[in-house]
């Protein structure tokens, strides 16, 4: 059965199943920072910052599936075990626990693509994909576009910009950078937020722009940028296809529900 990353709990329980993967007895929370931010060292700000937006991604979930039109009962049986994982999460904070350790609270015996909280996990991302999909740029993308970010963030250090100018840019680029090694729990949105924010910033510089220019920067910042901005339209344009496909679907198995009533 497929699974989806284009909702919360997808994402949830594809990094669960992929931090499954590494040998139980390491370190629990040197395992997750290595899995979200592989090229930061665990201790790092940037590893905290994902562990912290791991820790809150079940209640993307809780508010995903509060947003969907369901009965209050069919909502709680779709976070049925998202407690199991939240404590797991937590006891993934704790530095003294190894892997093996922490998944034993919802995974007893170490089968964790077999637990009920993974399995529930399936179910709720199956249903949000079908009713709440959101935008998604495939792996392959996000790895292009983190090279070539962090290649121009690199061109930009050795460049002889301005001082107000190089910190501009190495300030927008970092946040967008972020954005995209987050992608698998946070989605395409703060990818979105990032992109914009930065070209409200140069639009709003001006004069650090024309030195952009004289130095010779600005092609390949306009190719970055324009390479993120591509990858956003083409997952917007496959989101809107697909969402148009499933009311057409939906709206296709209604009226065949409704002359099978008629016919009876």
């Amino acid at each position: 059965m497929p699974e989806y990353e284009d909702n919360p709990a997808g994402r949830l329980r594809t990094l669960l199943i992929e931090l499954h993967q590494t040998p139980p007895n390491h370190g629990a929370w040197d395992a997750a920072a290595r899995l979200l931010v592989p090229t930061a060292s665990p201790s790092s700000p940037d590893a905290l910052r994902a562990m912290t937006r791991l820790l809150e991604l079940p209640g993307d979930v809780r508010a995903a599936v509060g947003a969907l039109d369901e009965d209050d009962e069919e909502k709680e049986h779709l976070v049925e075990h998202l407690d199991k994982v939240e404590a797991f999460l937590t006891s993934v904070t704790n530095r003294n626990n190894t892997l093996g350790q922490a998944f034993q609270v919802f995974a007893v015996g170490g089968d964790v693509p077999n637990s009920a909280a993974v399995q529930s996990l399936g179910t709720c991302s199956r249903r949000l994909h079908r009713l709440s999909p959101e935008p998604v740029i495939p792996r392959e993308e996000i790895d292009r576009l983190i090279q070539s970010v962090t290649a121009l963030m690199d061109e930009i250090r050795a460049s002889s910009l301005e001082s107000a100018a190089k910190l501009l840019l190495l300030h927008h680029l970092h946040r967008l950078l972020q954005a995209l090694d987050l992608i698998r729990v946070t989605g395409t949105a703060p990818v979105e937020e990032s992109f914009d924010a930065f070209l409200g910033a140069v639009t709003r510089n001006g004069e650090a722009m024309q030195d952009v220019g004289k130095r010779g920067l600005t092609e390949r910042l306009t190719a970055c940028l324009g390479a993120v901005k591509t990858a956003i339209d083409i997952a917007r344009g496959i989101h809107q296809f697909g969402t148009e496909t499933h009311a057409v679907i939906e709206q296709g198995t209604h009226a065949i529900e409704q002359a099978g009533r008629l016919l009876s």
